[in-house]
Formats: C-alpha cells, sequence, structure tokens
C-alpha cells in the first residue's frame, strides 16, 4: 500500500493506504467519493473520466487526463480538479452554463468528461485565439457521445471558449497554491515491496533499480520485485484496467528533469524519453523545428487527454508493432540512449526491437532519451498513418518516408513501417533500389513486387494482410510521386 497526499478541488487530501495498482478514478470515486468522474472504457477512449491535473506552484498547467489510466499515486503533491470543483458556489463555470443553455446533455453519463475536457481548454493561456468549430471539436476529440450528437456540445465549447477571467477557477486557484504544511499530513512509508515510488533524479532511480537488483543465489536477504518503470502509464494501466495486470513494485520517472529536456545541439536533436506528446507537439509546431509530418503524427496520437500524459519514451520501449513514433524515429536513422545504475550505452533503434514487445532492454536499464540527426528540411520527411477513425485510433498501417534528393535523383532514402509485423521495420532493401535513381526512372510495378515480397502483413480485427500490403505499397508509391512532381 501507498500513501498519497494531494489537493483535490483546492483542499489538501491525505490517503493513508492506496494500493499501487489503483487509479486516480478509483481514489476518486471509491476512496474520495467524488462520483462525478465516470467509469467508462478502461482504456482512455471514452473521455468519461477526464479530470483536470496541476502541478503545485508559482506556474501550474492544467492539463486535461483520463483518471482511469492515471496511476493513484501519480497525483502525489499534485492539484486534481474534478467536474464537482468547477461551481463557485451557486455560479456554474461557463462550459458548464453553455452546456444547459446548449442543450449538450441528454443522459448525462458522457458531460462530465465533456465538461472537463472544455475546461481544460478554456483555461489555456491562448484559449481566446482557439474558439472556432475546429479548435472545439480537437479538445473533445477524446471523448465520446452516444446520445446528443456533437453539434450543441461542439456549439457549447464554441460559446464558453472566449470568456476570459470568467473560466479561470480563481476560487480553486488560491486554496490550491496555499499549501504550507500539506507535505506533513503523511509520511511515505519504508521502501516496500509493493510500494509506488516516484523518484527526482536518475541517480535516484539508478539506485533504486540496484536496490531491485536480482542478488547471489546464496544471499538469504529477501529478494525484491523487478519494478516496473512508467512515466505517463498510458499504456500500462491499460492492462491494469482490462487484462487485470498487478504490477508488483512500480517506480515512476516521470518526474526526473533530465529526462524531460528537448536539445538541439551540433546538428543533433535529443528528447528526453519523459517528454510527452503534448510538450512534443509544442517543440515541433514551432519555428525552427516546425514539421507537418511529427505535427500530423502528434495530432492523430490518441486524444488530448493520452497526449498530456503519455511520453515518447513509453511509446518506444512497450515495443508495441502499431506504435506511431517508432517509424518516424527509423526513418530518421534515431539511437537510444539506455542508462543503468553505472553504465550508458547507445543503440540504433532498429536494433532495439527484438520481437513482439520485446525490446534489448536489460535488466535495471531504462531509456533516457533518443538522439537523431536534424534534417536539412522537416519537408524531407512524411508520416501517413491508416486508421478506422481520424482521431483517438491505432493504426492498421503507418509509414515514415525520409527522401533527400537532388536534381529529382535519390541521394538518400530511408522507410520504415508500422503495423505490417511483429516490430516496426524499415526497409533497407527497398531503399538500395530507390537510391542513386532518378524518381522519374522508377518503375512502380517492380517496386511494388519487391515491396510485396518483404512484407508478410497479418490479417487481424483492424485489417486483412491484403489490405495492410494495398496500403503500405499505396503509400510509398504516392510519397513517391509527390516527391518526383516537387522536383
Amino acid at each position: 500500500m501507498t500513501p498519497v497526499r494531494t489537493t483535490v478541488n483546492g483542499s489538501a487530501v491525505a490517503v493513508q493506504a492506496v494500493d499501487a495498482n489503483a487509479s486516480l478514478l478509483d481514489l476518486l470515486r471509491e476512496q474520495l467519493n467524488l462520483k462525478g468522474t465516470k467509469q467508462g472504457c478502461g482504456s482512455g477512449d471514452c473521455g468519461a473520466c477526464t479530470v483536470i491535473l496541476q502541478d503545485l506552484g508559482n506556474n501550474p498547467r492544467p492539463r486535461a487526463i483520463n483518471a482511469c489510466i492515471t496511476p493513484a499515486a501519480a497525483a502525489q503533491d499534485k492539484h486534481v480538479i474534478t467536474v464537482e470543483g468547477l461551481a463557485d458556489g451557486d455560479v456554474l463555470h461557463p462550459v458548464q452554463q453553455a452546456l444547459i443553455d446548449q442543450h449538450g446533455s441528454q443522459c448525462g453519463f458522457c458531460t462530465p468528461g465533456f465538461v472537463m475536457a472544455l475546461t481544460a481548454h478554456s483555461l489555456a493561456d491562448d484559449a481566446p485565439k482557439r474558439c472556432s468549430r475546429e479548435d472545439i471539436v480537437a479538445a473533445i476529440s477524446g471523448n465520446l457521445c452516444r446520445c446528443t450528437g456533437y453539434w450543441p456540445i461542439v456549439s457549447a465549447g464554441m460559446m464558453a471558449c472566449g470568456v476570459g477571467a470568467a473560466a479561470q477557477l480563481s476560487h480553486l486557484n488560491g486554496s490550491a497554491q496555499n499549501t504550507e504544511g500539506h507535505s506533513a499530513l503523511v509520511t511515505h512509508a519504508a521502501d516496500a515491496a509493493h510500494d509506488y515510488q516516484i523518484v527526482h533524479s536518475e541517480s535516484q532511480l539508478g539506485q533504486r533499480l540496484q536496490a531491485h537488483a536480482p542478488g547471489p543465489a546464496s544471499d538469504a536477504a529477501p529478494q525484491l520485485p523487478v519494478p516496473t518503470i512508467i512515466a505517463g502509464a498510458t499504456d500500462a494501466w491499460v492492462a491494469v484496467n482490462q487484462a487485470l495486470l498487478q504490477h508488483e513494485s512500480i517506480i515512476d520517472i516521470s518526474r526526473i528533469h533530465s529526462l524531460k529536456t528537448i536539445t538541439a545541439k551540433d546538428g543533433v536533436l535529443h528528447i528526453g524519453a519523459c517528454v510527452t506528446h503534448t510538450e512534443l507537439l509544442g517543440y515541433f509546431s514551432t519555428a525552427p523545428q516546425q514539421s507537418a509530418a511529427i505535427q500530423e503524427l502528434l495530432r492523430r496520437f490518441g486524444s488530448p487527454q493520452v497526449r498530456n500524459r503519455g511520453t515518447i519514451g513509453g511509446n518506444i520501449c512497450g515495443g508495441s508493432p502499431i506504435a506511431d513514433w517508432p517509424p518516424v524515429l527509423l526513418a530518421l536513422d534515431a539511437v537510444a540512449t539506455l542508462n543503468s545504475a553505472g553504465a550508458t550505452r547507445d543503440i540504433a533503434l532498429g536494433d532495439f526491437f527484438q520481437g513482439y514487445r520485446q525490446t534489448s532492454l536489460m535488466p535495471g536499464e531504462y531509456l533516457a532519451s533518443v538522439a537523431f540527426d536534424m534534417p536539412a528540411s522537416w519537408s524531407q520527411l512524411s508520416f501517413d498513418k491508416i486508421s478506422k477513425r481520424y482521431e483517438d485510433d491505432i493504426s492498421s498501417v503507418c509509414a515514415a518516408i525520409y527522401i533527400d534528393q537532388q536534381d529529382a535523383r535519390v541521394r538518400q532514402v530511408r522507410i520504415a513501417y508500422g503495423g505490417v509485423a511483429a516490430t516496426p521495420m524499415r526497409l533497407p532493401e527497398i531503399e538500395a533500389l530507390l537510391v542513386d535513381r532518378a524518381l522519374a526512372d522508377i518503375d512502380s510495378v517492380s517496386l511494388s513486387a519487391a515491396l510485396a515480397e518483404i512484407l508478410k502483413p497479418i490479417s487481424d480485427v483492424r485489417a486483412s494482410a491484403d489490405y495492410r500490403l494495398q496500403m503500405a505499397t499505396t503509400l510509398l508509391l504516392n510519397r513517391l510521386a509527390f516527391e518526383r512532381e516537387r522536383g
């Protein structure tokens, strides 16, 4: 059991015993009796459990998150805002009032999640500039409703978007900052085997990993379980909810500053493993690193709630063949830096994936960062994703292609796919057919045949093998045609 102290709707809360595998949703509903946050899908897809999470301090950033796939202990020393905390006395928050005025609720089950997603949007510094229908649709892309249709909900979001100070939850912000003595409400238990441990530095992480390292067979000391390392836990907690997986020991690395940085130096971009997808979207939407391909990846990556907690490291280390980041990083020829208590090693990302959800991480190692040479132009990189729905869905096939051409000839090309094999894969055989060739001379029939020899996709509920092969072929041929037209 893990003690948790947090601030909920402006009031300090201390819970002495929380199961390390409990979600924030469990904590809110079962222990704090805040039933407005709803239990829906258990996988971060429906948004009924949406709450707002803030850092405590001088510059809190309100972020909508899915409480069902957030560990309860991850709220330690944070400020959690639920739908019960939005109204200031008898005065509803502008989002709540707008949903009433626009008749945006029928059965009401999904409504608290929509309220929280739209409230988080209204709290952003640039909210008054992002009040278009497209902006509101993006803000609620992680929420599902089966009653009203979305027109009145979107209309309510547009109505409440530009209200300024009225949306800022000033009745909570003042009390949330007044946390003097808050840390004394509860003391941490000793490092029990089933505890949820939050570390704040890589040296502290190394010490914890060493403490859990296997000892000699004759060692009489009790053996601690191998810990699960998490950051956002948006994938790990789906297994907890839906497969009833129980993590024996958890180390949360999401607050290690050195793993949360993005650094460009000498033409190489280094991205820390704990940088969130939201932070990456901001980075790659701003010059000089503005990348249309990576923006396309991230705007379709899960939902705002998932992007606000999910990290690039988690997407890589899950080893999933349908993860979106690995194909892009393979196309950029990225290198992963793996750290342990006593050593650091670099490994090409193509060698990192060993099999279905299997990576080359050794016991006691963790992914610290990924790095790659920045392209001369980000237009050389493309990313395309085929999925059953545009937003908040996983890939049937995705393709990342890097092409450097001069005088209509291919100087360098890297082609990577996700969703077509047990691991994300790069295709050096196809690349060799294109290098030093004029784009106009490339025979699409021969190229398609070569691709069919290499790719042997499976059929499953998302797509048939034939469909995957057709889409993979089409994405490559379309990209080559685009480059040929561009010259």
